[in-house]
């Protein structure tokens, strides 16, 4: 995406709020003097990537700095080591030591993970990090980590508009289109609102458009951007159904590797890469939002009763969310009330405030050492 005055207004938003961390000096509570530990960093998307270019590019030398040069990154991009839905075999062949795991993309996989994809979840990015996060050593990391990998942070999209060929302004306007979904929860909503789900990866889904084999897709501003969807889709319906969570997963053995003091600074230090990350994608849709509009994409915003309308349609889910679960003996329906509460409790936050808490507080036992 073309660079704009207002992104750089914007990734100064991120670096205002890394100034503290990155003007410290080496972590004094490192005494390790022994030759630097090497972090494989692997992802399917590119470097110019908003979650990358806006957050994780400026999160990773704030790590290297702060280490005095004892962690180290190694960077691959655009699916160099292995596919998007590749992320925990890459860990388990050794091949990575950070990159995306998925719960989306292998649903069978997991139970309660999957909430972070259900509709009308979170507040924002920001919020939904944390709350993730906090929720995690309760709820999901006994499902995270049977697939053999710890959860480096839990990171949550901005919320997924549609982007698409046609106007969608009301609710019966979905009716049996053909929209892309993440699979998993997001396939179960859209045939909730009357559309026909298609699983098609990110790196598909500009062909898949322009082919016509999908009549629209569900993506955050920042993403359909990026894929230069709005090239080809000239409408974008700000429907905030969803947002996607994506967790980036830690190989084990190399975690388990570090001494001491490196785990502990590196376990502090991936809870504020969590909220850079995650808020990268807010911050990233009000650059995306622009380029797009000057490109000649009308934004749609439905009205409230349309709205309603789709609410009415999906909320049947949050109840089979609990009782698939539940039958399955874990606790949905006390997940379900604390992830509420929570992000209740968290949505009148700020980014500087909920970064300033995550680096006074770490959250503990994401990750036992």
């Amino acid at each position: 995406m073309r660079k704009t005055a207002l992104f750089c207004q914007v990734v100064s938003v991120i670096m205002g709020i890394l100034l503290a961390s990155t003007l410290a000096l080496a972590d004094s509570s490192i005494t390790y003097d022994g030759p630097p530990k090497k972090i494989r960093f692997s992802v399917y998307y590119p470097a110019a990537y908003p979650v990358y270019e806006v957050g994780l590019s400026k999160w990773i030398p704030m790590v290297e700095k702060e280490s005095g040069g004892k962690i180290v990154f190694e960077n691959y991009f655009g699916g160099v080591l292995h596919s998007a839905r590749d992320g925990f075999r890459a860990m388990a062949s050794d091949i990575a030591d950070i990159t995306t795991g998925y719960p989306a993309y292998q649903p069978g996989s997991f139970n309660l993970c999957l909430v972070a994809d259900m509709p009308f979840t979170f507040t924002n990015s920001w919020t939904a990090g944390l709350v993730m996060e906090e929720l995690y050593p309760k709820y999901f990391k006994k499902e995270y980590e049977n697939n053999d990998v710890y959860l480096a942070f839990y990171t949550c999209t901005s919320n997924y508009n549609l982007i698409s060929k046609k106007p969608v302004r009301k609710f019966a306007d979905l009716k049996g289109m053909k929209i892309r979904s993440f699979g998993g929860v997001c396939s179960d909503m859209l045939k909730k609102l009357g559309a026909v789900p298609l699983m098609v990866q990110s790196g598909e889904v500009e062909t898949s458009f322009e082919r016509g084999i999908i009549d629209g897709a569900l993506f955050s501003d920042n993403s359909a951007a990026s894929f230069r969807l709005h090239e080809i889709g000239k409408y974008s319906t700000d429907l905030g159904l969803t947002r996607m969570g994506i967790p980036y997963c830690m190989n084990k053995k190399t975690f388990d590797a570090l001494p001491r003091d490196l785990k502990v600074f590196f376990y502090n230090k991936l809870r504020q890469g969590c909220q850079i990350a995650s808020g990268s994608y807010e911050i990233a849709d009000k650059a995306a939002l622009a380029e797009m509009l000057k490109a000649g994409v009308e934004r749609i915003v439905m009205a409230p009763e349309e709205v309603e309308k789709c609410r009415r349609a999906v909320e049947p889910m949050w109840q089979e969310f609990i009782d698939k679960n539940e039958a399955k003996g874990l606790p949905a329906k006390a997940l379900v009330k604390e992830l509420r509460e929570l992000d209740k409790k968290y949505s009148t936050w700020t980014p500087d405030q909920i970064f300033e808490y995550v680096t006074q507080k770490p959250i503990q036992g994401i990750i036992s050492f």
